[in-house]
């Protein structure tokens, strides 16, 4: 039995997990947001870890994270394993072969694209990447920024002064289709997230996939991720992201994006295999 998340029904998964494991049977389980859970200092987080760190106690129960230990070590406390996130791997050869022909066709201007991609809010960083193009006048020499996302309430003044200064705003919810035109279109993704967003893997994820470079903030969860599993990225503080992106940038690689996210995808199918007791599949060898 697999509990896709494991912070939306607490109660459900220990006692269901005491339940089965009295009776031999496997439970394992997702934590899809584990930084809260295992760094948190309120007293019911830590009744929780201390809770999940007892089950790591029972054979028949795997509770799973979904980041890799070296990079968020502090998981392994209440997790006995792990599977990389789903938005690491889960991409369609369709959609990925749809951005590469976008990409082609795309007429490049004199400038480079960076991109930041879903909700503009405070969490996703969008005070800083509005802010660093109105006053630097070398990054708007260098780059178009493109905010694709609703912008929250709260900073719609600050959505006003980044396209007083040429930044583009799409102040509305995008189509699936029109994320992917995003992602064909920018030359880099912004990921630079303060600590409140430091969970935040989802466009990151989407960008590793298709080979597109990120930038972090340096000493994040972000930054490890992709120090660790080689992902393109430039990570810069908040006062040095204009210093940093006044260098080169990695280049895109579709090819190895693809690579990396069909290996991520075989390895977390196998540790989920693994967890609740089923035979690991054999890969056919390639030719």
């Amino acid at each position: 039995m697999l509990f896709l998340m494991i912070e939306e029904a607490f109660l459900s998964y220990l006692a269901i997990c005491l339940l089965r494991a009295a009776v031999g049977r496997r439970t394992a389980g997702l934590l899809l947001r584990p930084l809260p859970l295992v760094a948190s200092r309120r007293w019911h987080y830590r009744i929780k870890r201390g809770l999940l760190h007892g089950l790591k106690r029972l054979e028949a129960v795997r509770t799973l994270t979904i980041l890799p230990f070296a990079v968020f070590p502090a998981a392994a406390f209440v997790a006995k394993d792990w599977i990389y996130d789903v938005e690491l791997w889960d991409l369609t050869d369709e959609e990925r072969d749809a951005v590469e022909l976008l990409r082609r066709e795309r007429q490049p201007g004199d400038r480079l694209v960076l991109t930041s991609l879903g909700r503009q809010s405070a969490r996703k960083g969008f005070a800083l990447f509005s802010e660093s193009y109105g006053i630097c006048v070398g990054l708007r020499d260098r780059f178009r920024f493109i905010a694709c996302g609703r912008v929250e309430p709260g900073l719609a003044h600050r959505a006003d002064a980044f396209r007083a200064a040429g930044g583009v705003a799409v102040d509305r919810a995008l189509s699936d289709a029109e994320l992917l035109g995003a992602y064909a279109a920018s030359d880099a993704v912004w990921c630079l997230y303060p600590p409140s967003g430091d969970r935040a893997i989802g466009v990151l994820g989407r960008a590793a996939q298709l080979g597109i470079p990120v930038v972090v903030r340096e000493g994040s969860l972000g930054h490890r991720l992709a120090v660790i599993e080689n992902i393109p990225h430039v990570a810069a503080t908040a006062e040095g992201v204009a210093l940093r992106l006044a260098g080169p940038l990695p280049p895109r690689d579709a090819a190895r994006g693809r690579r990396m996210a069909k290996d991520f995808a075989c390895q977390s199918e196998a540790r989920l295999r693994r967890a609740l007791g089923l035979a690991i599949k054999k890969l056919p060898a390639e030719a």
